[in-house]
């Protein structure tokens, strides 16, 4: 730790300035305003042409032609965000049918499978009884009488 004396007196300090002549400053002040005045006289030269009339015509139509090319793309985006839209609900749409109809099928088919299952089988398991020719409902006399 290093003690200093509160009450102690600074030593004199000795301040050495320089003074060196130069034209630096000068060289770069002038550098710079012959700048000024080449790109003021440039400014002054461009600056008074004006364009004809050629000219004038000849931006308006790039312009009118810029204008239609986005036009167009701006349609074609349009039209594209569209399609994708349509894309997206026909898919839908046919999704929706194949559910729809394989469901239908499936009730269709668990239908006949249960009127298959209930259905009374015939003699020969080809034809109802009352579709085969061949077979003769017996009449009421010949049909046996139960005994008491």
């Amino acid at each position: 730790m290093t003690y200093t004396d509160p009450h102690a007196t600074e030593p004199p300090r000795e301040v050495v300035v320089r003074k060196e002549g130069g034209a630096t400053g000068w060289f770069v002040a002038g550098a710079v305003a012959i700048v000024a005045v080449v790109a003021i006289a440039f400014m002054l030269t461009v600056g008074a042409r004006t364009p004809d009339q050629d000219q004038i015509a000849q931006a308006q139509e790039q312009g009118r032609a810029a204008g239609v090319i986005e036009g167009a793309q701006t349609g074609a985006a349009q039209a594209t965000v569209v399609a994708q839209q349509a894309t997206r609900d026909a898919a839908a749409a046919a999704d929706s049918a194949r559910r729809s109809t394989e469901a239908t099928a499936a009730s269709a088919a668990q239908a006949a499978h249960d009127a298959a299952a209930n259905a009374p089988l015939s003699r020969d398991d080809t034809l109802a009884p009352s579709a085969d020719p061949n077979i003769r409902t017996p009449s009421a006399e010949t049909q046996p009488q139960p005994v008491n």
